[in-house]
């Protein structure tokens, strides 16, 4: 069976879309796996920076409770 000429050229141009639709999808899953390393590269420094607000978040509610039962034991005495 033999395509005519304008069905040729019409499946070249789909297949020519087709083409370009998949070279998009390939560019857009390149940059999102660049964007996934570089992303799961700072993870170990948001930790660490995480942790150590964590940390004197902690310290500064423990001087806090400590100031507030100071306040209260010199209170209760007056």
């Amino acid at each position: 069976m033999e395509l005519s000429s304008d069905a040729r050229i019409l499946l070249f141009i789909i297949i020519g879309i087709a083409l370009f639709v998949a070279g998009r999808k390939f560019q857009a899953m390149l940059s999102a796996w660049q964007y996934w390393k570089k992303t799961q590269a700072s993870v170990p420094g948001l930790r660490k920076g995480a942790y150590g607000a964590v940390g004197a978040m902690f310290r500064f509610g423990v001087i806090a409770a400590a100031v507030f039962v100071v306040a209260a034991v010199v209170n209760r005495s007056l």
